[in-house]
């Protein structure tokens, strides 16, 4: 009877020892999976931007752009016509930059090119940028460029912040935060100035098949 009894807790003892193992690991595995950080997702707007003046500079660097002031969105009226509106021209519709829902869009190029005679892109000498409500068709200006300084891309992080990307003559590279939640716009600016023949704005439209002179 002893021996039976000890046979029992022997077979007891070993079930019990190849338990724990499994369950140490299950708990582990779900802890480590829990509690890892999330990598951060950049935009791929934002590294194909980067990527382009990094081949030729680089210590080019997003961690170097200084904030430069904070102040209230300006919102104006603009002429430009809206997606599916009547006069909307379809060659601007690849370079409309839409937010997660679907339901505003920035507009960086109607104001600023336009196709010629020959099938190339003349640019005027001032650019606007303009917010769209796509679900309440309006359209307003959020941003109005010279000659000397030009937005060359943008994007949006969720709904209600969108940054853009721009570039100046003299190769001075900057970017703009707009908060539509709060209605305020941070301006940075980058320390240093940039190498690059052509800027990315061209290289942009060269992308999606426009002919530049």
């Amino acid at each position: 009877m002893k021996g039976f009894n000890f046979l029992l807790l022997l077979l007891l003892f070993s079930c019990e020892k190849k338990e724990n193992p499994v369950l140490e690991k299950d708990t582990r595995d779900y802890e480590v999976n829990r509690t890892a950080p999330t990598k951060p997702v950049d935009s791929l707007v934002l590294n194909d931007w980067f990527q382009y003046y990094h081949n030729e500079n680089p210590d080019f660097s997003p961690e170097k752009f200084v904030l430069q002031q904070t102040s209230p969105i300006s919102y104006t009226e603009t002429s430009v016509i809206i997606l599916n509106q009547k006069g909307f021209n379809e060659i601007y519709k690849p370079f409309l930059i839409f937010n997660e829902s679907k339901d505003h869009y920035l507009d960086l190029d109607s104001y600023q090119w336009f196709l010629g005679p020959d099938g190339s892109a003349s640019f005027e000498a001032d650019q606007q940028v303009v917010l769209v409500d796509y679900k309440n068709k309006k359209a307003e200006q959020i941003a109005f460029f010279g000659p000397s300084y030009w937005i060359e891309n943008a994007y949006w992080k969720g709904d209600s912040v969108a940054v853009l990307l721009g570039n100046s003559y003299e190769k001075v590279p900057f970017k703009m935060e707009y908060n539509f939640k709060k209605g305020r716009v941070k301006n940075y600016k980058y320390p240093d100035t940039l190498k690059f023949e052509k800027p990315y704005s061209k290289f942009k439209l060269e992308k999606k098949g426009i002919k530049i002179n």
